[in-house]
Order: C-alpha cells, then structure tokens, then sequence
C-alpha cells in the first residue's frame, strides 16, 4: 500500500469513525496496534501498565477524534499519546511506590517443566533482567519496541522513539552489543546465546 493509498485510507476511516462504524474502528486499531503497542511497552516497566496505557491511548483517541484534522497525523499521534500516557503511568507509578521501582510481572511455567529447569531459566531471566537493567534507557527503550512489535518498520520504530529512521539498526546492534557483555560479566554463558548481535 503506498503512503497515498494509506493517507485516503485514512481520511475514510475517520470520516466513518465520525458516524460510529464500529468496523471503522477495528480497521485502524489493526493498522495501527503493533506501533501503539511498541511504544506503551517501550515505556513501560512491565505489560500491565502497558496494556493499561494502551487502552488509554485509544480512549483518548476515541475523545478527541473530532480534533484531529490530518489523516496522514494518525499514527503520530497515537505514537506521542501512547508514549505521554506510558510516562504519566509511569510517573504514578513511582509515587505510589515507597522505592520508586515498578512491579515486576512473574512470568508462570506451563506445568510441564521440572524444578531443576524451572530454577535454571529463572536465574537466566533473572540475568537477563539485571543485564537489561544496565543498559541505558534509550537502548532499553529501543530492545523492547523491537522485541514487542517486530514487525514494525523502522520508521514507525522511528517515530515512536523521535530517532532517525537510518540511526535505528546501528544503535540496536549497540545495544544488543552492550547487553551480550553484561551478561557476560555476570557469568551467564548459557543465556547469552539467545542475544544475536
């Protein structure tokens, strides 16, 4: 589909948003999701602020749909509201809690897995999870839009994060880069295989 295509594509889903089409709807949280979801999780400590920040990025959506004027400014701004309320979250977030550190989501195991393996992955993820926690915020940020949406295009990657479309694929072997060597330091051979650099 070409920018054009996409643009007109637009103008029409909004002009049927107007008029409450609830397929309307469906249609551009589908072409959008990925990018509105990369960015909450890019900026979220853990999924459920994310899917909380989601949510509140389409509802906001929703309330100010009879402002927007560009069809083409769609996606940037669910990008910049989906990136604000991540940090209002986040903001909150850090209020509420005496330490100013955010939850952390445990991941449950299927049933199937051994006592043995399931200490072995979780001291894995736990390495993982401090190595991640080194890293600079951009690198993070970056890592984890990728992670969660990898099949957005660079240059949605792009304008979710403010960054040049040509700086996205050199930063992120930087960072994955930095992350294999973290892990390294902290005696995590066996998790380091899974970071490709």
């Amino acid at each position: 589909m070409t920018e054009r295509e996409r643009s007109c594509g637009t103008a029409v889903l909004l002009s049927r948003l107007a008029v409450g089409d609830e397929r309307a709807w469906r249609d551009l949280v589908d072409r959008n999701s990925g990018v509105v979801w990369g960015a909450v999780r890019a900026y979220s400590a853990n999924r459920a602020d994310a899917e909380d920040a989601w949510q509140a990025t389409w509802l906001l959506l929703a309330e100010n749909l009879h402002r927007l004027r560009d069809p083409d400014g769609v996606s940037a701004w669910l990008v910049t509201t989906a990136r604000r309320e991540s940090m209002r979250l986040a903001r909150a977030r850090r209020r509420e809690s005496p330490s100013g550190l955010a939850g952390v989501l445990a991941e449950t195991a299927d049933g199937t897995e051994t006592p043995e393996s399931s200490a072995v992955r979780s001291l894995s993820a736990a390495r993982m999870a401090q190595a991640f926690a080194q890293l600079s915020h951009r690198c993070q940020q970056l890592l984890r839009i990728m992670a969660v949406a990898p099949d957005a295009s660079y240059e949605q990657i792009g304008t979710a994060l403010g960054m040049a479309r040509g700086s996205i694929g050199p930063k992120k072997q930087r960072c994955l880069r930095a992350l294999r060597l973290r892990m390294l330091a902290s005696g995590s051979s066996e998790a380091v295989e899974g970071v490709a650099v």
